[in-house]
C-alpha cells in the first residue's frame, strides 16, 4: 500500500496564501511610507518654520563670528540657542526628504502582481537621483547645525586655550555658512507636496517627439512625471468605449484640453465646459470627469494644463496669436498660401531653449516641404525636417464660427514643431535664429528671424526655474480649487 503523500506548503505558487498575504503587505508598507512623507512634509512646511529655518541660518553663523570676534555683547548662550534651535527645525525636513525618497521607489520601482515597473518611462533615474542629492544635503545641513552647536559648547565649557577656541569658533561660523547655503537651495522647493500628483514637480522632461500629432496632449504627456504617465495611459486606454462614435479617446481628450484652455483664458465659462466634454464624451466618462475622487478628472486636468503652459508657455502664445487670428478672421488665414508662426524665449540661459513653429497650408493641395532652422554658432547650427503638410480649411468671412470648432480645425490642420536648441557654454549676448520653410524644390516659401539672448546667470526661461514656476502653479491651482 502506498503511503500517503504530505502536502508540502509552495510559497511561491500563485494560489500560496504567502503570495495573497505578500501582495496585501506591499501595498500597506507604500501606504505607511507615504502617510509619512505627507506628515513630514506637512511639518515641514507649516509656517512659519521655513522663515525660521532661513533666519536662524542666518544668525548662527554671525553669532558665532561674533564670538570670534570677541565683541563685548556675544553670548555663547545665544549661540548655542541658534545652532541648537536650527538643528531642531531640520530634523522634519532631514525626514520628509528621507520619506520622499522612500515613497518614490515605492512608486516607481516595486511591482506588485498586475502593476509594471515605471523602468519603461524617461525620467525614472533622475527623480530618483535627485532626492538622493536631497537626502545627502539636507543630513550635510543638520550635520553642520550640529557640530556648529558643539564647538560652540566645547569652547564655552572647556578650557580649549585661545588657538583651540579660534579654531573652533570659526568652524562653527563656516559650517553655518554651509547651512545657510544649503537653506538657500533646499527651502524654497520642497518636493513632493501635492498628494495628487506627488512626483510631478520633480520631473523634467528629455525625448520628445519633434512633430506634435496631437498638440495640447503630447505636449502634456511629455512633462508627466513616470507615475502618472503610467496611469495617463491606463486612463487613455479605459476610454475607448466612452467616446462618442465619432472620436477616439486621443481626439476627445486632445478636445477637451481646448476647451479647458480656452477656459481658463474666460473665453468659455463653466456651462460650455461641461457642454464640449458632452460633445466627445459619454455619460459615463462624464461621470468620471466630474467625479473629484478620480485621479484624472476637470480638476485634474487643469492643473496638469496649468504645469504644463508654465514650463512651455511659447506654444500657448502661439495658440492665442493662432485665437486671435480667427476671431479676427486674419488675413493670414485666408488670403496667404502659408502662414508660419514661431515663438522663441526672449532670453535663454544654460545654453539651451525649446522653439515652436505653427504653420498652415492654406494652397489646396497636401505638400511635402523642408523646414530649415539656422542657429547662429548653434550645436547644431542647421537642423532640417521634412514634413508633410496637408491642406489647411480655410475660415470663411461671411459667417462667424464657434471659438472652440474654428480653434479645433486649425489646430487639427496645423504643423506643429517642438525643435530644441543649444548653444555652447562659452556663448553669450544676442544671437539670431532663422527658420526658413522651402517648397519641394527648394523655393523659399517663407521665412522668419527672431533674435534670442544668451545669458549665463538663471533666467525665468532656464529648466530649473520653469520646473520651480510649474511645482508653483500647480500648487497655486490646487489651493484655489480647495477655497
Amino acid at each position: 500500500m502506498e503511503p500517503p503523500r504530505s502536502s508540502l506548503p509552495t510559497p511561491y505558487s500563485d494560489s500560496s496564501k504567502f503570495v495573497d498575504s505578500r501582495q496585501r503587505a506591499l501595498p500597506r508598507r507604500v501606504a505607511a511610507r507615504d502617510a509619512g512623507r505627507r506628515f513630514w512634509t506637512r511639518l515641514a512646511t507649516m509656517r512659519p518654520a521655513p522663515e525660521l529655518r532661513l533666519l536662524l541660518s542666518l544668525i548662527a553663523p554671525a553669532t558665532a563670528l561674533l564670538l570670534l570676534a570677541e565683541w563685548e555683547f556675544a553670548s555663547y548662550q545665544a549661540a548655542i540657542a541658534a545652532f541648537s534651535i536650527l538643528a531642531l527645525l531640520l530634523v522634519p525636513t532631514n525626514m520628509a526628504a528621507v520619506f520622499a525618497g522612500m515613497s518614490a521607489r515605492d512608486r516607481l520601482k516595486l511591482r506588485d502582481g498586475g502593476q509594471r515597473s515605471m523602468d519603461a518611462y524617461p525620467g525614472v533615474e533622475r527623480i530618483l537621483n535627485t532626492l538622493r542629492e536631497r537626502v545627502l544635503r539636507e543630513r550635510i545641513r543638520l550635520l553642520s547645525a550640529l557640530l556648529g552647536t558643539l564647538s560652540i559648547v566645547a569652547v564655552w565649557n572647556l578650557d580649549t586655550g585661545e588657538s583651540l577656541g579660534s579654531l573652533l569658533l570659526g568652524a562653527s561660523a563656516a559650517l553655518g555658512v554651509l547651512c545657510l547655503l544649503n537653506s538657500m537651495r533646499l527651502d524654497e522647493s520642497i518636493p513632493m507636496r501635492s498628494n495628487a500628483f506627488p512626483l510631478l514637480s520633480l520631473h523634467a522632461p528629455t525625448l520628445h517627439h519633434s512633430v506634435l500629432d496631437r498638440p495640447l496632449t503630447d505636449l502634456m504627456v511629455a512633462h508627466l512625471d513616470p507615475e502618472t504617465a503610467g496611469a495617463w495611459d491606463e486612463w487613455v486606454s479605459s476610454l475607448a468605449e466612452s467616446v462618442r462614435i465619432d472620436q477616439t479617446a486621443d481626439s476627445a481628450i486632445e478636445h477637451l484640453l481646448r476647451a479647458l484652455h480656452l477656459n481658463e483664458q474666460r473665453l468659455l465659462d463653466d456651462a460650455r465646459l461641461l457642454t464640449e466634454a458632452k460633445r466627445v464624451f459619454k455619460v459615463a466618462a462624464i461621470d468620471g470627469l466630474t467625479d473629484d475622487s478620480n485621479k484624472f478628472n476637470l480638476k485634474s486636468l487643469k492643473t496638469l494644463l496649468a504645469h504644463t503652459k508654465a514650463w512651455e508657455p511659447g506654444l500657448f502664445r502661439l495658440i492665442d496669436r493662432l485665437q486671435d487670428s480667427a476671431i479676427r478672421v486674419d488675413h493670414t488665414l485666408t488670403e496667404e498660401l502659408w502662414r508660419l508662426d514661431l515663438d522663441l524665449p526672449p532670453r535663454c540661459s544654460q545654453g539651451q531653449a525649446d522653439l515652436f513653429v505653427l504653420l498652415h497650408n492654406n494652397t489646396g493641395r497636401t505638400t511635402n516641404v523642408k523646414v530649415d532652422v539656422v542657429v547662429a554658432e548653434g550645436e547644431p547650427a542647421l537642423q532640417t525636417l521634412r514634413v508633410e503638410a496637408p491642406p489647411s480649411r480655410r475660415l470663411d468671412r461671411s459667417r462667424v464660427v464657434d471659438q472652440v470648432d474654428s480653434l479645433g480645425r486649425l489646430l487639427d490642420d496645423a504643423i506643429v514643431l517642438w525643435i530644441g536648441l543649444a548653444w555652447p557654454d562659452s556663448e553669450l549676448g544676442s544671437h539670431p535664429v532663422q527658420v526658413t520653410l522651402r517648397g519641394e524644390d527648394g523655393e523659399t516659401l517663407s521665412s522668419i528671424v527672431v533674435q534670442t539672448t544668451l545669458s549665463s546667470k538663471v533666467q525665468p526661461e532656464s529648466v530649473g526655474q520653469r520646473m520651480s514656476d510649474a511645482a508653483s502653479a500647480v500648487r497655486r491651482l490646487t489651493l484655489s480649487m480647495t477655497d
